[in-house]
């Protein structure tokens, strides 16, 4: 789409199946490359605002905002990650962009927390008229810009406007995106398992194994274990039942 847009000169139509998915999906993130103006941490929140959220991108039905698991009037088959997918495509273009955006991955990250957090009404309801007259979600709520702006250290230190402004339209090669794409791990695994590096002890008067590092807490030295030898044990274990 930015491409055709850029080059061709050509508008684009745009549309899914149920109109209001990939429909905002896409020409979101075609403005995002097309126009700096977008890569800003206020033109960002204006982007969303008028693709997402004025343009009537059920957040409700995706999400399953106050649903339990098959509670009555839920409908499972109506639940999508569709704007998590959106931010996580704006953070591999952050992640491999940084100079062009005025906020930074963490920006991006406590955004997706509150897509199901419930604690600001910018991200509830399934439409405009349900929001301001139904549920009176502005008077009633936080919105999650104002949240993000209040918070420290979410703007990027090495965003150049300037650059980023002369630069106009961000169309990089295809293959060179695609082949850069990464596990957005802070997201993804936020509550999994951190890794740890065991320790030995300064005064063990011996030479600690290549796969262990120093630390004044342990008291016996321990080597980290590779793959195949815990796979080994599982399969001695195994046997042994």
């Amino acid at each position: 789409v930015a491409f055709h847009v850029h080059y061709n000169r050509l508008p684009v139509l745009v549309h899914c199946s149920h109109g209001w998915d990939r429909t905002s999906q896409v020409p979101a993130l075609a403005q995002l490359l097309l126009d700096p103006h977008y890569r800003t941490i206020e033109g960002f929140s204006t982007l969303v605002e008028k693709d997402f959220l004025s343009f009537g991108h059920p957040f409700h039905t995706r999400c399953g905002h106050g649903e339990g698991r098959n509670e009555q009037g839920g409908d499972e088959g109506q639940l999508a990650p569709i704007f998590l997918q959106f931010v996580d495509c704006v953070f591999q273009l952050v992640n491999q962009f940084p100079d062009y955006f005025e906020f930074g991955p963490r920006y991006l990250l406590l955004l997706s927390e509150h897509i199901y957090s419930c604690r600001f009404g910018t991200l509830l309801c399934d439409c405009e008229r349900e929001r301001e007259v139904v549920a009176a979600i502005r008077q009633r709520t936080y919105c999650v810009w104002e949240y993000l702006e209040s918070v420290p250290g979410l703007a990027n230190p090495t965003y150049d406007g300037k650059a980023s402004g002369e630069a106009g339209a961000l169309l990089m090669p295809l293959p060179m995106l695609l082949r850069n794409v990464t596990l957005w791990t802070d997201r993804y695994c936020m509550y999994g398992a951190k890794a740890t590096v065991p320790c030995v002890p300064p005064t063990s008067g011996r030479y600690p194994p290549r796969n262990t590092v120093t630390c004044p807490v342990m008291e016996q030295p321990v080597a980290l274990h590779t793959m195949r030898q815990a796979d080994d044990r599982l399969r001695r274990a195994l046997d042994d039942v």
